[in-house]
């Protein structure tokens, strides 16, 4: 989905006609904890050929209860929710973050664990839970939002990059015996 880009360079967040009717963003809280792990790992397993990402734990379920339930308290941070209908259809994590000591900006916002469901794809999902993110950003004073995604997704890299990202480095893994 393009995004119109204003003269300023960025990326224009005016609401999209195309969003479902029934489409709400919200704050997830401690009562929405087995969803969040629901769609979290759905994400994990559905990147399961990406060379980091298919090594998932056993015992991940309850490894991300313990996790995400901490993310859920954490006064730093935020995980949005879509619901659909009073169905969620996607997640995405953001974290007001400390910059590199020695470069500009001093804090940023991070991105991360983004997921829609299947179904629920080019319907405005992930755009509205963007807009919550960059919203929740604005109120806390940053001014940048960063994020990773799987080299290999293509369709997330035409996304963001539609929504305004570009490519500033690239993560390298070397395995060591």
């Amino acid at each position: 989905m393009e995004h119109p880009v204003r003269d300023d360079g960025h990326v224009s967040l005016e609401a999209d006609a195309r969003l479902d009717a029934g489409l709400i963003v919200r704050a997830a809280t401690m009562a929405d904890l087995a969803v969040v792990i629901e769609l979290r790992l759905a994400l994990l397993r559905e990147h399961a050929k990406n060379p980091i990402y298919r090594r998932l734990r056993p015992d991940a379920p309850a490894r991300a209860s313990r996790l995400f339930a901490g993310q859920l308290r954490c006064p730093s941070e935020v995980t949005f929710l879509a619901e659909s209908n009073g169905a969620a259809v996607g997640v995405l994590r953001c974290v007001a973050s400390a910059g590199l000591p020695l470069l500009f900006p001093a804090r940023h916002g991070y991105i991360s664990s983004v997921y829609v469901v299947p179904s629920a794809r080019r319907h405005g999902v992930l755009r509205a839970l963007f807009t919550s993110a960059i919203e929740w950003c604005r109120a806390r004073g940053l001014r940048e939002a960063r994020l990773h995604n799987a080299v290999e997704n293509e369709t997330a890299n035409a996304v963001w990059d539609a929504l305004g990202f570009r490519v500033v480095e690239h993560l390298r893994v070397c395995h060591l015996s």
